[in-house]
């Protein structure tokens, strides 16, 4: 579905509740409920505490719903990380995509002149300290433990902070998810003055209406539709 065939559905599955001889949204308007749409509909994906408690990968239909956002090599690179004081650092903002949500990471370590690829594992950060000390999950070729924090490069940005033991890491590979391109009719100016080009949907094909109809939903709650409590269940149930 290209993004004018988008609008197009927007005004009439929402023209059933509006006359068509209303005046309906912008075209600005229609991009954001679809935007806010699309990036609900994946998160809502990959949410572990969604209503049936499963991640993105629980699923064929997830699997493919998410398919042209999920990035790992060759499209994202190795990474060498920042050594600082025995922690090695990976600033997201370095990724070549938005990073949106991490699905696994790799490290290259090396001890006693030995490389191997190594998984690393995230470990809570109470709890990383006992873990460097317990002989059965301190860092090794099995895995080396990981979490998140604020970047040291960008403030506004996380960073991957692996805890490598005596291992020395030259790379760090990455699979996340990215987050979708916001879609855009284009042709109009925006509220900071630049006027927009046509950008399409970046999920695959098969999701689009679902967007569309959550798009509709999102406007229906904007402006308070009495059917809005009954398109929210039926969105509920279908995914």
């Amino acid at each position: 579905m290209t993004i004018r065939e988008a609008h197009l559905l927007f005004r009439v599955l929402k023209d059933r509740v509006d006359s068509l001889a209303k005046e309906g949204f912008e075209a600005g308007e229609i991009d954001l409920f679809l935007n806010k749409a699309q990036l609900q509909f994946v998160q809502q994906r990959l949410d572990l505490f969604n209503k049936r408690s499963s991640g993105f990968e629980a699923s064929q239909k997830r699997i493919d719903d998410l398919s042209t956002l999920v990035i790992k090599y060759p499209l994202q690179d190795g990474i060498t990380p920042i050594l600082d004081q025995g922690v090695y650092e990976v600033p997201l903002s370095l990724l070549e995509y938005p990073y949106l949500r991490l699905i696994s990471a790799t490290a290259d370590a090396t001890q006693n002149n030995c490389t191997k690829r190594t998984l690393l594992k995230f470990i809570q950060h109470d709890d990383y300290r006992d873990s460097l000390r317990d002989p059965f999950n301190s860092p090794s070729f099995e895995f080396i433990p990981f979490n998140f924090g604020r970047s040291s490069t960008d403030p506004s940005s996380s960073s991957i902070y692996i805890y490598p033991g005596s291992l020395t890491i030259s790379k760090v590979y990455l699979e996340y998810v990215k987050e979708p391109k916001k879609v855009s009719l284009g042709n109009y100016v925006y509220v900071d003055g630049t006027t927009l080009a046509t950008q399409e949907f970046e999920l695959p094909p098969h999701t689009h209406e679902e967007i569309v109809s959550l798009a509709v939903l999102l406007a229906s709650l904007a402006i308070e539709d009495q059917s809005t409590q009954f398109k929210a269940q039926d969105y509920n149930l279908s995914e």
